[in-house]
């Protein structure tokens, strides 16, 4: 039952906890200058650059550029709520939280989902026995030909419903469970005359869990080809098909170690590659990839690998779900699989080892999309050239990488043999326009703004100097969305007189990429020696951008003006370039003894 926690409750939780405590419970952490390192428990690597920083009581990776406080680490570590996780510390150090008496429509949903629960187990259970019983011989005979292990049919509690129309239906009387709760989760159907038959019959169960492995539903394989090969559960209070994965509870400790899934679309293509040792392998239940699907996965990963089947229709699925994964800041890759095999009969046939070899040689999901819009697009003429261009664009307008994105845009430039700014012209057409190539300054992060990036690291540790920020009305021309984001929030909490401590901030920001930033941010900014100094020559050399990108537009104007012949405009636009001029020149001038570090 969620319970709202008082803020001042969560402050005297944060206050009692000790990050680089806490976190060593998981992760061995040595101590590195004023802070602390460990090898990430997010992502695979060999020297480490998880950092923990006891004085701020944050902590940040700089391989995966995964950052919170200790409540964001105990939830991203074991998968829990935010309540959860304050929950999961005031235990620790014995400190009481404040409840109250759940409502009677709380009381009354919370009952009906552990009876569903419960009714699935029952199901489970049943399936389980009837395919261990005399009755499941041609349905034990099937999957020996499909060449399941006795041990994965226990571990995946695979099954079989009788082609009877009443089997599971005289179990649950007799057990007397619901069977209008039975009806709601789509194990038994009404027919006519009112009466009920069984929602599953003379299929494989496989029975559907959540990550905490608890039973929300099932799939079924059909063992005769007269209606439906596959049917899933229908969705309840505790199942929504869009919103599930087979093998997330199976996969998880395997995904976790490896930092990266494997995602499939059949069932039999997950159960065969968990049996053959690809244990972080999870399904779509044969359903079209959707955003929920990918927000679930990326609570734990986010590295995928796409493994569909090599025919046409697996290929444009993959395709398809690009839109959706680069929309949730996720770049996967594509397994090519030979012609005609599918994950299942690859596996049993070249085993775990060539499998492994497909997933290193697996490519960017983009890289393989824009081969294929190329190739499917004549450049021979004009038409098939504006074509390619104008299916790529959509994509790479997604591209949150602008480094990335640029070598894309590169890419599709050499191979349509055509200038680059034609590409930079439509994506900038799209709403989002591309950043020029000409690499960043030395020490800056790949494809962000080091003037930007600097003003928001003094802001973060330094906000006493808020009020400087703010006088120089800069924040609205700031060109990084996520850092603009940033710095308003950063000035509506200061104008609030709220808490301005680093972990403290991590609790406000719902965001877990804001709050990755953020993390990465306030650690690299502590090598500013003097934040004064620092600001200043942030903000001039921001102003001074911005003043060239009026020059840019006035000298736009003009060449327009000059083009009509408009004497009177000519006047007004040099007029305003001279001002601009002028004022680039004074900010110049405020810089002469401000350099950025």
């Amino acid at each position: 039952m969620s319970v709202s926690i008082p803020d001042d409750k969560i402050a005297e939780i944060k206050g009692a906890c000790n990050i680089v405590h806490l976190i060593s419970e998981y992760v061995p952490l040595k101590k590195y200058g004023v802070n602390y390192r460990g090898l990430c428990p997010f992502h695979a690597e060999n020297e480490p650059s998880f950092t923990v920083s006891e004085a701020k009581q944050i902590f940040h990776c700089f391989g995966c550029n995964t950052g919170g406080n200790a409540f964001t680490f105990l939830m991203k570590f074991e998968h829990l709520a935010f309540p959860e996780a304050v929950k999961k510390v005031a235990q620790k150090y014995g400190i009481a939280l404040p409840s109250r008496e759940p409502t009677p429509r709380e009381k009354q949903i919370a009952g009906e989902k552990d009876g569903l629960f419960a009714l699935n187990e029952l199901a489970a259970s049943y399936y389980s026995a009837l395919l261990n019983a005399g009755e499941g011989k041609t349905a034990r005979a099937y999957l020996a030909e499909r060449r399941m292990t006795p041990e994965t049919i226990r571990s995946f509690k695979l099954g079989y419903a009788s082609p009877a129309w009443d089997g599971l239906l005289l179990h649950l009387k007799a057990k007397r469970a619901s069977l209008e709760a039975a009806h709601r989760l789509g194990l038994i159907k009404r027919g006519k005359n009112n009466g009920w038959y069984d929602g599953f019959r003379n299929r494989i169960i496989f029975p559907i869990a959540d990550y905490n492995g608890r039973i929300i539903g099932f799939s079924s394989r059909a063992l005769e080809q007269d209606g439906a090969k596959y049917i899933n559960s229908s969705d309840s209070l505790i199942y929504k098909k869009s919103a599930s994965l087979f093998g997330l509870n199976t996969a998880l400790p395997s995904i976790r170690k490896e930092d990266m899934a494997v995602l499939v679309e059949g069932n039999f293509d997950l159960v065969s590659l968990h049996q053959h040792g690809i244990t972080n392998a999870v399904a779509t239940l044969g359903t079209a990839l959707t955003d929920s699907h990918i927000k679930l996965l990326k609570r734990f990963t986010g590295s995928i690998v796409i493994a569909f089947d090599s025919d046409d229709a697996g290929r444009k699925a993959a395709m398809k779900s690009l839109p959706l994964f680069l929309q949730n800041g996720i770049s996967p890759r594509m397994l090519e699989l030979p012609a005609g095999a599918d994950p299942d009969s690859f596996i049993h046939r070249e085993k775990e080892a060539a499998f492994r070899g497909l997933i290193e040689k697996s490519l960017p999901l983009v890289q393989c999309f824009i081969t294929r819009a190329l190739k499917h697009r004549n450049p021979a003429n004009v038409g098939g050239t504006l074509a390619a261009i104008r299916e790529t664009v959509p994509v790479l307008s997604l591209l949150k990488d602008d480094t990335e994105r640029n070598l894309y845009i590169q890419r599709v430039s050499q191979d349509l043999n055509v200038p680059e700014q034609i590409i930079r012209a439509e994506l900038a057409a799209s709403g989002r326009p591309a950043p020029h190539a000409a690499g960043p300054a030395a020490g800056m992060p790949v494809g962000r703004n080091r003037a930007e990036e600097l003003l928001l690291q003094v802001m973060l540790l330094h906000p006493d100097l808020i009020p400087r920020v703010r006088e120089a009305q800069i924040l609205q021309d700031l060109k990084e969305p996520e850092l603009k984001r940033i710095a308003l929030c950063l000035v509506e909490l200061f104008d609030a007189r709220r808490p301005m401590e680093a972990d403290s901030l991590m609790n406000g920001v719902q965001d877990g990429d804001l709050k990755n930033i953020i993390s990465g941010l306030i650690m690299k900014g502590e090598c500013i020696t003097d934040p004064l100094k620092a600001l200043t020559g942030s903000i001039q050399k921001l102003k001074t951008a911005q003043i060239e990108r009026e020059i840019k537009l006035v000298n736009n104007q003009i060449r327009e003006a000059e083009a009509g012949n408009d004497v009177s405009a000519i006047q007004h636009f040099l007029t305003c370039k001279q001002q601009l001029l002028e004022q680039k020149k004074a900010c110049a001038a405020d810089r002469a003894s401000v350099l950025l570090p």
